[in-house]
């Protein structure tokens, strides 16, 4: 028996999502902070988890999805389908009924558990009786809502339901407004005509989830030391305590403690400091107020007190020498013992109760611990019998996964989405995406939109320019910007799709079109030509297959240089400056170099390439970009089609404010006069238009594109 399914409505920044997961592997939860991975464990945990508090499924306004404005009136329902089901009374209580080819019920190994948090019988008779009642749209409206503004969401006006087997997708709009109600025409269904056959099962009254399945949750490991100073958040506690129950010959003892406890007590000077506080008191406060007290040893002559106030003696590693307390130990090393006694706990609750399965969940395990420790507790989560969900924002957790068990959170407009890598994906395809995946990569995972590019060049210095240029940072528009290797785009865009993840991934690539076409007597011979056109024509073949394949994806799309990322730079006469100081640093004879800053400012558009792609190949593409990051400024020219990419990649977000900043920025450079005139105007499409009598530079051919 196995979680095959999660769906979360309404339920804190979930307004309708459908988590999938799988039986054999480490079911990960990724996304960045905020977005919501605690929160679909406790969701889990209000239908699986019998250590939540007794009040725990009585939840708030705070417990609804904040999009739904005023909540009173809706439904949060968290669902868990199962699969692998089998034959017993307590399985086959969630399990869901087939007619088979005999007419006739049979159960299946597929089946459902939900938890219904909604208005209770009379307001809900109430909101159906006012759609029966006024049949103007407006009058009904306003009543409506006057109605449902004067009540909040208690104990008195909502109620908990549990319901097995339902056949409904309350994700589904419709659904919703047909089982829920129509909040925008405030039309509400009749609560009597509600059956077993429209929501569900109700839950028999012998059955008990929570008793039949064991969950264990294992909270986010920020700072865990203070939880073991206290018996109630100390995981040894717990496994003191059943460790005493299977001790037998406890009376020696607790004999023998008795006996501690009373030769401390009688050390003289023990003795002597205990009468001497006792007189004090009384000779303050006199006899008939003062408490009686005494001096003595505390050690607990219970035996399972006993067990339980033993504690850990720890040290951050076997070549280092500590204090042995667990406050003196570092963050790391005290997160992983606390760790430690969760798994340990957990196994040990497996296997002293008999429960149909379990499930284990460790949220974001990896704060405060060494990136190979991560990785290597990761390998590790391998239990017998259970289906394991990890949460986690860590790019080293998540280039280990696999896509196939993984749910990705992106938080949009308030609100978060959960997409599925793996969905509708070849499982060889699957395989190859996991492999290439390695702990930079896996940063698409996090971004909110990406840029693949091709090789360390464009990685260096793109977010550079655009910072120097733009004043905004990639990382502040919530853009990553990945190095393919190669020309493997077209495989890896494909995690970005409508059935998978919808967040906007450009892709940055060379046509590597022929900049020079007939021969000269400076450097383009015959041999040098050729391989210019076969370039050519293998770029174009490129191009042609890879708008093919991204065709129909409105998530994917790629943009070309006409040549190569460099020669692209030095077709605006704005970037010499970069080019010319790697000149300076990397040749020594003037001449060389005089000839080198000539053919770059040439009027020859081919020139400049051949010198630009000659210092490419002498320094090395990765590090000719990396001098030249330490002289760009904000006069230097990003070309266009790196421009659109970034515009692409911020498809599916109001960027208005980022417009601002970039206008302000590029403002603060202008002369004060020219700051004096743009002052006057208000708006930022009046100062743009002025702005561009002034200037023609990226930050207008970015807002013009």
């Amino acid at each position: 028996m196995y979680i095959s399914k999660l769906s979360i409505i309404n339920y804190k920044n979930f307004k309708s999502s459908n988590f999938r997961f799988i039986k054999d592997s480490v079911n990960t939860i990724i996304g960045e902070n905020a977005s919501g991975k605690t929160n679909v464990f406790q969701a889990m945990r209000l239908v699986l988890d019998d250590s939540m508090p007794s009040n725990a499924k009585f939840l708030s306004k705070d417990d609804f999805h904040r999009g739904l404005g005023e909540p009173f009136g809706h439904w949060i329902v968290i669902s868990l389908f199962f699969e692998g089901l089998s034959d017993t009374e307590e399985q086959q209580v969630v399990a869901n009924y087939v007619i088979n080819d005999g007419e006739e019920e049979t159960s299946s190994s597929e089946g459902s558990y939900t938890f219904i948090y909604r208005p209770k019988y009379a307001i809900r008779q109430q909101l159906f009786e006012l759609t029966e009642e006024f049949e103007d749209p407006i009058e009904r409206k306003k009543l409506v809502k006057d109605y449902l503004s004067s009540l909040s969401i208690t104990k008195e006006t909502y109620e908990a339901l549990a319901v097995v087997r339902t056949k409904l997708d309350f994700t589904d709009s419709a659904t919703y407004k047909s089982v829920v109600g129509n909040f925008e025409e405030c039309v509400f269904p009749n609560p009597t005509l509600e059956t077993e056959a429209t929501i569900g099962n109700k839950k028999p009254p012998y059955f008990s989830l929570v008793s039949e399945v064991a969950c264990t949750y294992v909270k986010a490991l920020r700072n865990v030391v203070s939880d073991f100073k206290y018996y109630k958040t100390n995981p040894l506690y717990k496994l003191l305590t059943l460790k005493s129950k299977q001790i037998s010959d406890d009376n020696k003892v607790v004999a023998d403690i008795i006996k501690v406890n009373s030769k401390i007590s009688s050390i003289p000077e023990i003795e002597a400091l205990s009468n001497d506080i006792s007189q004090s008191l009384l000779s303050t406060v006199g006899s008939t107020y003062s408490p009686k007290i005494q001096v003595s040893s505390q050690l607990p002559e219970d035996f399972i007190e006993l067990v339980q106030s033993l504690g850990l003696v720890v040290e951050d590693s076997l070549n280092y020498t500590g204090t042995g307390r667990i406050e003196d130990l570092s963050l790391g090393g005290a997160n992983l013992i606390y760790l430690a006694l969760k798994l340990y706990e957990y196994e040990a609750i497996r296997d002293s109760e008999d429960h149909i399965t379990h499930f284990l969940m460790i949220e974001e395990p990896e704060a405060h611990i060494h990136t190979h420790i991560q990785k290597t507790l990761f390998d590790n989560f391998n239990f017998k019998n259970t289906q394991v969900f990890v949460s986690t924002h860590s790019t080293q957790i998540s280039s280990v996964s696999n896509i196939s068990s993984m749910n990705i959170l992106s938080r949009k407009d308030g609100e978060t989405g959960v997409y599925l890598p793996s969905n509708n994906l070849e499982p060889y395809h699957v395989k190859c995406i996991e492999r290439y995946l390695d702990a930079v990569r896996s940063d698409i995972l996090f971004a909110k939109s990406v840029i693949l590019v091709e090789g360390d060049a464009e990685v260096i210095l793109i977010p550079d320019l655009v910072k120097k240029t733009l004043g905004v940072s990639l990382d502040e528009m919530g853009i990553s910007l990945i190095k393919m290797d190669g020309t493997v785009f077209k495989y890896i865009s494909d995690l970005f799709h409508t059935d998978r993840i919808r967040s906007y991934c450009s892709i940055l690539t060379d046509l590597d079109a022929a900049f020079v076409t007939q021969k000269n007597e400076s450097f383009a011979n015959e041999e040098y030509i050729k391989s210019q056109m076969n370039a050519q024509k293998s770029g174009a073949a490129r191009k042609v297959v890879m708008d093919e394949y991204i065709k129909g994806n409105p998530y994917v799309e790629a943009f070309y240089a006409t040549n190569t990322f460099e020669t692209e730079l030095v077709r605006l006469n704005d970037n010499f400056t970069l080019f010319q100081a790697a000149i300076d640093k990397n040749y020594k004879r003037q001449k060389k170099i005089e000839d080198y800053k000539k053919d770059i400012a040439s009027k020859e558009f081919s020139v400049r390439c051949h010198r630009v792609l000659k210092l490419a190949d002498k320094i090395g593409k990765g590090w000719l970009a990396t001098q030249m990051i330490q002289n760009t400024t904000i006069d230097n020219l990003i070309p266009d089609y790196i421009l659109r990419a970034i515009k692409f990649s911020l498809s599916d977000r109001d960027i208005s404010d980022i417009y601002q900043k970039m206008m302000d920025f590029n403002i603060a450079e202008m002369t004060s006069e020219e700051q004096e005139q743009l002052n006057t105007i208000d708006c930022f499409i009046g100062k743009l238009d002025l702005y561009r009598t002034f200037y023609k530079d990226t930050f207008v051919r970015f807002v013009d594109l």
